[in-house]
């Protein structure tokens, strides 16, 4: 009916309700299509009017911005998945609203920002304004003869444009998830939620490691960039060799199921939703062994059919076992 917002909404709860269905993890793709494509409307009106724009900032939100790269060009992608990290962390306290990732780059490919992914000093308050984030934090990060690590980030109102704090974290680069976190619990303070203020619960979501491995970050960092360029299929790799170096990573994996496989317009998003669950296909996981930097997919055996389907015994003879009709549908990466 042309309601993106309802349709999103729906769309979310159906996927909490089905996670771990194939059904919920098509949705979650077309879903992630959706939000890029509501965010870029919403971009794009707000920037046209951007001059009477008098939408109230939201005291309770902060917006994170891709830290820029002072060191090492090879790195400059650590840029978006440091913001990821920190944004995933900030997510956990009751209180704070985050502006999405997904929102905050809708207003850089409108602004014309998207190319350097960087956020500087003259447009941040603006991005702030647009996105509607009462605060907003920017950083930046340097790696020293690529062995050490020094993180540093600023929290600004946006309003004012006074800022609020500047906090710093250093250390081996070997180390970065824990001078990742240091640095988040030093934003948390500055937006007033110190760790002794967090219940034990949420404090140990905060502290929860992404990842360990180095190779991982910097294969998910990639994966970022593309998915930011609508380059799904490369998006989808750099997830997948992230997970290769290490299964655990679970931004990673998260990143992987929500990454279409295709650009689609709504009008087949649509007609691929209407499709599921429909004529009693069976639909079966095909689970990606993550041994080489090809991704090898395996139909799990044994299939029970049953549930789809009675069986029937066909005229081949006294004893013969029974049959069943069974469709397998699968997906191959884009």
């Amino acid at each position: 009916m042309g309601n993106t917002m309802k349709a999103i909404k729906a769309w979310q709860s159906f996927v909490r309700l089905e996670k771990g269905s194939e059904g919920g993890r098509k949705i979650s793709r077309y879903l992630t299509i959706l939000l890029q494509k509501e965010a870029e409307r919403l971009a794009k009106k707000r920037v046209a009017q951007e001059k009477s724009f008098t939408e109230k900032l939201d005291p309770k939100a902060v917006a994170v911005y891709p830290f820029a790269n002072k060191g090492t060009a090879s790195y400059a992608p650590l840029s978006r998945g440091l913001a990821a990290m920190i944004i995933t962390d900030l997510s956990q306290v009751e209180g704070l609203t985050v502006v999405e990732r997904i929102q905050i780059q809708a207003i850089l490919d409108e602004l014309k920002l998207a190319k350097s992914g960087i956020v500087n000093p003259e447009s941040a308050p603006r991005v702030g304004k647009l996105v509607g984030a009462a605060k907003f934090t920017t950083g930046s990060f340097l790696d020293l003869e690529e062995k050490n690590i020094r993180l540093d980030a600023t929290v600004t109102q946006t309003e004012s444009g006074r800022r609020l704090s500047a906090i710093d974290a250093s250390g081996e680069l070997s180390s970065f998830y824990t001078i990742q976190k240091a640095l988040v619990f030093k934003l948390l303070c500055s937006l007033g939620y110190c760790p002794e203020s967090l219940d034990d619960p949420t404090r140990l979501l905060v502290e929860k490691i992404h990842t360990k491995n180095l190779k991982a970050f910097r294969h998910f960092s990639d994966g970022l960039v593309a998915f930011d360029q609508r380059h799904y299929r490369d998006a989808r790799r750099g997830f997948i060799l992230a997970l290769e170096e290490d299964p655990d990573f679970d931004l990673a994996r998260k990143a992987l199921l929500d990454t279409p496989l295709v650009s689609l317009n709504v009008a087949n998003i649509i007609s691929g939703a209407e499709a599921i669950d429909q004529g009693g296909a069976f639909h079966s996981v095909l689970k990606p062994l993550l041994a080489s930097s090809v991704p090898v997919y395996r139909l799990p055996i044994p299939v029970v059919p049953h549930i789809f389907q009675q069986p029937t015994t066909p005229d081949i003879g006294a004893g013969a076992p029974p049959t069943v009709g069974v469709t397998v549908e699968v997906n191959f990466p884009d």
